[in-house]
């Protein structure tokens, strides 16, 4: 039953350690992003709950938030009534114990608006030691005049429970990023436009991998994704590619055409990337773009556009292509041939017609060899036969 809770351990009972992953506990006070306040207390704490409850509550504040908000390491949309006010936050680069001045530090904190949380492994109980455990996967924007973007990375959460009222006496988090990373990102100043994101919903014969795939790739860039999420990536395109999942579109005519952005790249047998005879600067921050336009006899012209420099310039490869078998244009791989026929230099951020394209690029001339193992309405999975064999995985814009 619900009632006010008279706090009778102290915050000492509740202060351990530091793990090795976090900064030294001297550094932790030049690490605090802005004033946090003098500690509040909140009236009317709900004690007694069983432990079961208190998970699920803790679930649906880490996933919509307390009030609908948004979760709430984005939004500071937390139960109040489920904490206690002197309750111990501690993460790799950060600690403090006081409930009011962590739900102030996260409200100040993600710009929910481009950012994400997820809940990977649910909240688990263990009544021995009074302890609710969980994994989730975080990744978003600062609120910060330089505009930081922090990378995808997962969260090992641990709530320790004070078992005279029920409430959360201590929050832990490990991250699979080390502190020292978090603080280059967060110190890193993001100038370039948000990747780009594709409108595109579902047909309603998209196989479930693929839609899958797609949640996890729309609106990202090759090199924002954690090394558990490659693991998962890579296992949903083995399954899509393998043919455990069908090929939709397989049948139709010049499933090809349209514009493709570059979501995610999985390296060759030999660690090889994208064909790199193309001189485009392999920055994080660049997207490439691949545009086909294809008649019903299987030829027509591809241009592949590579940022230079974020969206300041860019390199234009364009030429023709034909299907090297289109007797076999029923079957779901497909193989393309590439006669590339020159390049421009161009300064503006669209490309769609071209535009201030001043530099011609002759030099870049030569033949192309990639299979389509997979085409559908907004996901394509392709593989590069002569640049080292890695897959790309790119999505219709």
């Amino acid at each position: 039953m619900a009632a006010v809770a008279s706090e009778t351990s102290t915050t000492e009972d509740y202060v351990t350690t530091s793990p090795r992953n976090q900064l030294p506990s001297f550094l932790r006070d030049y690490t605090k992003l802005g004033p946090l306040g003098k500690k509040q207390t909140f009236a009317g704490k709900t004690t007694g709950l069983a432990m079961s409850d208190l998970a699920r509550r803790l679930t649906h504040d880490l996933t919509e938030g307390s009030t609908g908000k948004g979760g709430y390491f984005l939004t500071g949309d937390l139960s109040t009534d489920i904490f206690r006010d002197d309750c111990v936050f501690e993460d790799p680069t950060n600690g403090v114990a006081s409930l009011s001045q962590y739900q102030k530090a996260l409200t100040v904190l993600f710009d929910p608006s481009r950012s994400s949380i997820e809940v990977i492994q649910p909240l688990v109980v263990n009544e021995s030691d009074c302890t609710i455990s969980g994994r989730l996967r975080s990744r978003g924007y600062l609120q910060l005049p330089w505009n930081p973007y922090i990378s995808s990375y997962e969260t090992t959460i641990r709530y320790t429970v004070d078992p005279e009222t029920g409430l959360v006496a201590r929050q832990d988090q490990t991250w699979t990023k080390s502190a020292s990373q978090a603080l280059q990102e967060t110190f890193t100043p993001t100038w370039v436009d948000p990747p780009p994101k594709s409108g595109r919903g579902p047909k309603f014969d998209e196989p479930q991998a693929v839609s899958k795939l797609f949640q996890m790739l729309n609106g990202r860039r090759p090199s924002e994704y954690s090394s558990e999420e490659r693991q998962a990536i890579d296992a949903l395109v083995a399954q899509i590619v393998e043919g455990t999942t069908t090929n939709a579109s397989s049948t139709t005519a010049s499933p090809l055409t349209g514009t493709w952005v570059l979501a995610y790249l999985q390296p060759g047998p030999d660690g090889a990337g994208i064909d790199r005879r193309i001189p485009f600067p392999d920055f994080k921050f660049n997207d490439n773009y691949q545009l086909f336009d294809l008649s019903e006899t299987s030829s027509g012209r591809v241009t592949t556009v590579g940022q230079l420099f974020g969206p300041l310039a860019n390199v234009q490869v364009y030429g023709s292509i034909r299907e090297a078998n289109p007797q076999e244009s029923s079957l779901p791989r497909r193989r393309y041939e590439a006669n590339i026929q020159g390049g421009k230099l161009c300064f503006s951020r669209t490309f769609q017609p071209p535009t201030n394209c001043w530099i011609d690029l002759p030099m870049i001339q030569g033949q192309g060899l990639f299979d389509s193992l997979y085409v559908g309405d907004r996901l394509r999975i392709g593989q590069n036969l002569n640049g080292g064999g890695a897959r790309v995985v790119q999505l219709r814009i």
